[in-house]
């Protein structure tokens, strides 16, 4: 697609029929999060992708699942054989970062625009700046694990493991437990 001369695409063709999806880059986000997440369950992963992605569920469910990680995919058809891109970013544990990007990248406050289309987003997310924290983030996670790293580097990584880590952090059973007290209070 040339994003200069085409319009994005607002639906996706299923059976020969053009059905709306709806594109904007926060349900879109949600989706991928949700295919991303291990404790969810194959079945569990796609009802989550067809309930979000089109408005009104297609009857080609197959083909809809298809043609949604398609489109999720910038247009592309989705290569189960591929080897999988080294991930260097999380969503929920990087969103201040990524915030802050398209801030003072793009002056974008993710927050309140509206309906940003996914392809754009990606797209913009593609070409954040190369000084904002984020990208600085990304570069220091895959040095770290080619080996690369500088010695000022490797310092920055030890005093900051909480920033590094990709894993998201988890409260110790003292809070897990105070939490789920809390939690039942009614």
């Amino acid at each position: 697609m040339n994003y200069l001369l085409e319009q994005m695409p607002q639906a996706v063709l299923i059976d020969g029929e053009a059905v709306p999806i709806n594109t904007d880059f926060r349900i879109c986000l949600r989706i991928i999060q949700a295919l991303e997440d291990e404790r969810l369950m194959e079945h569990e992963k796609l009802t989550v992708l067809i309930t979000l992605l089109y408005p009104e569920p297609p009857n080609n469910t197959a083909l809809a699942i298809e043609q949604g990680l398609k489109f999720l995919n910038l247009g592309e058809s989705v290569d189960g054989g591929k080897a999988r891109q080294q991930i260097v970013y999380n969503l929920n544990k990087d969103s201040a970062y990524i915030y802050t990007a398209f801030k003072s990248t793009f002056n974008i406050d993710l927050n309140t625009v509206e309906n940003l289309h996914y392809w754009k987003f990606r797209s913009l997310f593609a070409d954040l700046g190369r000084d904002c924290f984020f990208n600085t983030l990304i570069s220091l996670r895959s040095r770290q694990r080619s080996g690369k790293l500088t010695d000022s580097e490797k310092e920055f990584v030890r005093k900051n493991p909480e920033i590094i880590s990709l894993t998201e952090h988890k409260h110790s059973s003292a809070v897990q437990d105070f939490i789920s007290k809390i939690g039942r209070r009614g």
